[in-house]
């Protein structure tokens, strides 16, 4: 990309492909989601979860919901 058309899309001038769009997030490491709904995303989850997730592998946050929803179905069980 030229960096007239980067801009273009940081002002909102422009709107990108949907290909783009997931060019960007792989190179980027993030979510779609985390691309298109920031300021929802941002609002949505507060600072001090995003940073316990921060550098954590897919892998990881995959295996601390599993952990949570257990913890969740045990005390159901009590």
């Amino acid at each position: 990309m030229n960096s007239r058309t980067i801009i273009d899309l940081e002002t909102s001038k422009r709107n990108p492909k949907f290909e783009t769009v997931v060019l960007v997030v792989k190179e980027l490491n993030i979510s779609v989601d985390a691309a298109i709904f920031l300021e929802m995303v941002n609002k949505a989850v507060s600072k001090t979860v995003v940073d316990f997730f921060d550098g954590k592998s897919e892998t990881e946050v995959k295996k601390f919901i599993a952990l949570c929803k257990q913890a969740e179905a045990f005390q159901k069980d009590e």
